[in-house]
C-alpha cells in the first residue's frame, strides 16, 4: 500500500513540474491569435505591447527568483508565481480599459519569471541521469502541447469575445493545487547541506563557470537569430505568393508537431550524441532557413517548417541539462535564472536584430533568411569547433548522468524528500 502511495507520489510530482513548465508557452500562445480582436476593441492602442511587455518583466524576475531560491523554499517561490500568472491570466478577462490589461500583462510575466527557472531546478534537484534529461525533454514536449491547445482555443473563443479567451488560465489554478499536493518540501539552498558546507567548497565550485556562461551566451545568440522565423514565416508566405494565412497556421503547426516529437524523444537523442546533441540543433536552423530561403513552393516551407522543430525540441533542454550538469547545486538556481534571461532577452532582441538586417540588405524576407542561414552555418562550425577542440574536458562533473535521481531515494544515500 505504502508502495503504490508512493508511486503516486513520484507520478504526481512528474506531472506537476512538466504542467509548470508550460507557463511560458502560454504566453504567445493565449494572446497572438487574439490581438487582431483586440485591436479593434482598443482601437490606436498599440496591442504589440500585450506579447512584447510579459518577456521583458520575465527578465528581472528569473533574477529575484534565484534570490530569493536562497531564503525561501522553491516551492514557495512557484507557488507565489503561479499565482501571479493566475491572476495576470485571468485579470484580462475583467479589464475595463486597455492600460489595466496592460498591467494584467505585468504581473503575467513577473508570474512566468519566478516559475521559468525554478522547474528546471527543482527537476535537476529531485532527477538525475537518464531521468532528469527525460523530464527536461519532457518539459518541453508539454510546452508544445499546451501552446497547440491555447492557440486553438484561444482563437476559437475570440468569436464569442476577446474577454473570453483568457478564461483558458483557468487552467493553472489546478496546476496550483497540484503544487500544494505533489511537490516535495523542497528546502531553502541555505538549509541545503552543499549551503552549509560552502567554506569548504573551491573557488570553482562557488563560481557559474566558462561552460555555463557559453550556454548561456548560445542561447542568447540562438534565440536573437532563430526566432526571425515566428516574426517573419507569415510575412514570408505572402510575400512570396506561396500561400495564405491558412498556410502560414500550417506551417506553425507542422513546426510544433515536430518539436514535440523530438522533445519527447530528447533523452534518447542526448543519450546517443551527448554534449554534441547541440550540433543536431544548429545544422537543423541552419539548414531550415536555407530550405526557406530557396522555397518556391509549399514542399520547400513546409520542409523548412518541420526541420525548424528540430531545432526549437532540442536547444531549450540541451542547455538546461548542460547548466545543470557543469554546475555545482550551490549556484545552480543562479546559472539557470541566467539561462533563462538569456532565452528571454533574446527573443525580445529578435525584432531589433531583424529591423538592423533589414536596414542593410532591404525589406526581402527571403534575403533575410539567406543571411540567417549563412550565420547559423557559421555558428555551426563554430560551435563544432569548440566541442573538437575541448572534447577532453567534456564531463559534466555534476551530471549524476549515469545515477538516480534523488526523488528515487538512490545514488546519494536519501530519501526521498517528504511530499
Amino acid at each position: 500500500m505504502a508502495s503504490g502511495k508512493r508511486t503516486t507520489s513520484k507520478l504526481g510530482t512528474k506531472a506537476t513540474l512538466l504542467l509548470c513548465a508550460c507557463d511560458s508557452n502560454a504566453l504567445g500562445s493565449e494572446m497572438t491569435p487574439i490581438l487582431a480582436v483586440i485591436a479593434l476593441a482598443f482601437p490606436g492602442e498599440n496591442v504589440n505591447w500585450l506579447v512584447s511587455l510579459p518577456p521583458l518583466c520575465i527578465i528581472p524576475a528569473s533574477l529575484i527568483a534565484a534570490k530569493l531560491s536562497y531564503y525561501i523554499s522553491r516551492k514557495t517561490i512557484l507557488g507565489i508565481g503561479q499565482t501571479l500568472f493566475i491572476i495576470g491570466g485571468l485579470g484580462g478577462a475583467i479589464a475595463p480599459s486597455f492600460e489595466f490589461l496592460l498591467v494584467t500583462r505585468v504581473f503575467f510575466g513577473l508570474g512566468c519569471g519566478l516559475v521559468y527557472p525554478i522547474v528546471p531546478t527543482l527537476i535537476s534537484y529531485l532527477y538525475a541521469g537518464r531521468e532528469r534529461v527525460s523530464m527536461m525533454g519532457g518539459a518541453n514536449a508539454m510546452g508544445s502541447i499546451i501552446a497547440m491547445v491555447f492557440s486553438t482555443l484561444s482563437g476559437t473563443l475570440a468569436v464569442i469575445g476577446w474577454r473570453i479567451p483568457f478564461l483558458v488560465n483557468v487552467f493553472f489554478i489546478f496546476v496550483l493545487i497540484m503544487q500544494c499536493l505533489f511537490l516535495p518540501k523542497v528546502p531553502p539552498e541555505k538549509d541545503m547541506e552543499f549551503a552549509k558546507q560552502q567554506q569548504r567548497l573551491s573557488p570553482e565550485e562557488r563560481r557559474i563557470g566558462p561552460r555555463a556562461w557559453l550556454c548561456a551566451v548560445l542561447m542568447f545568440v540562438t534565440m536573437t537569430i532563430a526566432m526571425v522565423y515566428l516574426l517573419k514565416m507569415a510575412i514570408f508566405i505572402q510575400e512570396t505568393g506561396i500561400g495564405d494565412s491558412v498556410m502560414a497556421g500550417l506551417a506553425s503547426s507542422s513546426t510544433t508537431c515536430t518539436a514535440l516529437v523530438i522533445s519527447l524523444l530528447f533523452s534518447r537523442i542526448f543519450g546517443i550524441f551527448k554534449r554534441y546533441t547541440v550540433v543536431i540543433s544548429m545544422a537543423a536552423v541552419a539548414l531550415s532557413f536555407t530550405l526557406l530561403a530557396l522555397s518556391t513552393g509549399p514542399a520547400g516551407v513546409f520542409a523548412g517548417a518541420v526541420i525548424y522543430g528540430v531545432y526549437l525540441g532540442t536547444i531549450i533542454p540541451y542547455l538546461q541539462t548542460s547548466v545543470s550538469g557543469v554546475v555545482h547545486p550551490y549556484r545552480r538556481t543562479y546559472a539557470l535564472s541566467i539561462l533563462s534571461m538569456a532565452m528571454f532577452a533574446g527573443q525580445a532582441a529578435s525584432s531589433l536584430y531583424v529591423g538592423i538586417v533589414e536596414s542593410m540588405i532591404g525589406p526581402s524576407t527571403a534575403a533575410l533568411f539567406e543571411v540567417m542561414s549563412v550565420t547559423f552555418i557559421i555558428l555551426l562550425v563554430v560551435v563544432l569547433a569548440y566541442l573538437i577542440i575541448t572534447r577532453k574536458h567534456a564531463d559534466y562533473p555534476y551530471g549524476d548522468m549515469d545515477g538516480e535521481g534523488i526523488i528515487a531515494g538512490e545514488g546519494d544515500g536519501t530519501e526521498s524528500p517528504e511530499v
